[in-house]
């Protein structure tokens, strides 16, 4: 007895073709509407066979009990979770000051400082006892992780001497970037430097609010650190946060960078929308905010830039990864995040754990710290299961991309602000990627 996928994206193609794009298999093809209507909504198998061999086989149809592929999710879901290869990845916020204001800031109300020596000795040791593979990738976050270099090169130079091999990001600002940083960036083994634009000119001075003793232009010493960065080879992200409801001001900022950097092969230009949900939503899009959001996609996609955010040798992504599902966001995920697994944790300037970024110095939020080790209590359990939290979150058809959706998001805001925001305008996306293999 064949059972039709929940996981199925279905759109017109044509007014006798129908396009069809699963998100468990990632299989797409076009198919008659006659055909179509048969199978998948008269349940017409047996007119059908080997149609119906050809679809199981692509993930559109399967055989067994009702919720196989579900049940399927679920054990996937469940080895990232259990998975027990030590830590092997790390985010770490060696300070939680910044030298910038920024309206939008996820961390205002979070506790602010710097780690002093004690707690970084502490952060390495607690690294290197459960760095079993002895591979770790770091990521630098904050606050403004460059204000703190001394102890990033501190807890980097006790991994390194415990012959622990290290590969590094670093989100920062970008206003500090100079020679001597990038020495230092270079000691890191830090394989790619993200750096978020807000604007052009005066409008990113205004939002990024530097300190009141700058005596220079910020936003056109960025300009000119991005260019030291190039000289200098680095990989480089440029994220343009912007309101989900602000297109224009996107479409300036991502035109005006490609034009100033397009040329140089190591970049990577993309545009965020802000998770403002007092203004509307990140995941809650309307009609308008998810045409935004595509459009701000294709910006990017259509100039050729290609994000390289697995391609770090320490993560270990598999080869099988198709870069264009991922651009698109089309590409199925094992989890709702890596964080889900037992060993991932974000660690602050106070050597506190948490288990996303986006919690980082609200100590209600944490599951222990680097002196007294984990603790599993309930925001620890809220990650470290392969149960959903909403039933309902298996009958979508975008749920072997996401997962079950953002759980930092939905503890922060609400269940409504879980889904991916790619889920508004799947049916483009599913389109592009089409028209990509077509053309």
């Amino acid at each position: 007895m064949y059972h039709v996928s929940k996981y199925l994206i279905a759109q017109p193609l044509s007014d006798r073709e129908m396009l069809l794009y699963s998100t468990l298999s990632t299989s797409i093809i076009t198919i008659e509407k006659e055909v179509y209507e048969h199978i998948f909504l008269k349940r017409q198998f047996s007119n059908y066979d080997k149609w119906c061999i050809e679809l199981k086989e692509m993930g559109f149809l399967y055989e067994g009990e009702e919720n196989l592929q579900l049940k399927r999710l679920q054990n996937i879901r469940e080895k990232i979770v259990l998975a027990d290869h030590g830590i092997t990845a790390i985010t770490i916020a060696p300070t939680m000051n910044c030298n910038a204001r920024c309206y939008y800031c996820f961390e205002k109300g979070a506790s602010q400082g710097t780690m002093d020596y004690k707690t970084a000795e502490a952060v390495a040791n607690f690294l290197i006892d459960r760095c079993k593979e002895k591979e770790l990738y770091i990521s630098w976050f904050g606050g403004e992780p460059l204000m703190a270099v001394d102890i990033i090169s501190y807890i980097t130079a006790l991994l390194l001497k415990a012959e622990i091999d290290i590969e590094s990001t670093v989100t920062t600002n970008g206003i500090l970037i100079n020679e001597k940083i990038i020495e230092s960036l270079k000691f890191w083994n830090a394989s790619r430097i993200q750096i978020t634009i807000d604007g052009i000119g005066e409008d990113y001075n205004r939002i990024k609010n530097y300190d009141d003793n700058i005596d220079f232009d910020p936003f056109e010493r960025i300009m000119d650190n991005i260019e030291l960065l190039i000289r200098n080879n680095m990989n480089i992200h440029l994220r343009v946060n912007y309101k989900s409801t602000d297109y224009e001001t996107a479409k300036a900022t991502l035109k005006y960078l490609h034009s100033r950097f397009g040329t140089y092969e190591k970049l990577y230009l993309y545009g965020a929308p802000l998770d403002l949900p007092e203004i509307k939503g990140y995941s809650e899009f309307d009609e308008d905010e998810g045409d935004y959001f595509f459009k701000v996609l294709k910006l990017s996609l259509d100039r050729g830039y290609e994000n390289d955010e697995l391609n770090f040798n320490m993560l270990k992504s598999s080869p099988n990864y198709n870069t264009v599902l991922g651009e698109l966001m089309l590409s199925p995920f094992p989890a709702s995040c890596f964080m889900v697994n037992k060993d991932r944790f974000v660690i602050d300037d106070r050597g506190d754990l948490y288990k996303c970024q986006k919690h980082l110095g609200q100590h209600q939020y944490n599951c222990g710290n680097v002196f007294e080790g984990i603790k599993k209590n309930e925001i620890y359990e809220k990650y470290v299961t392969s149960n959903l939290y909403d039933e309902r979150c298996g009958e979508c058809e975008m749920f072997p991309i996401c997962q079950g959706g953002c759980i930092a998001n939905r503890l922060l805001y609400g269940h409504k602000f879980a889904c991916p925001p790619s889920k508004s305008i799947v049916k483009k996306l599913v389109k592009a990627y089409y028209d990509y293999l077509t053309n």
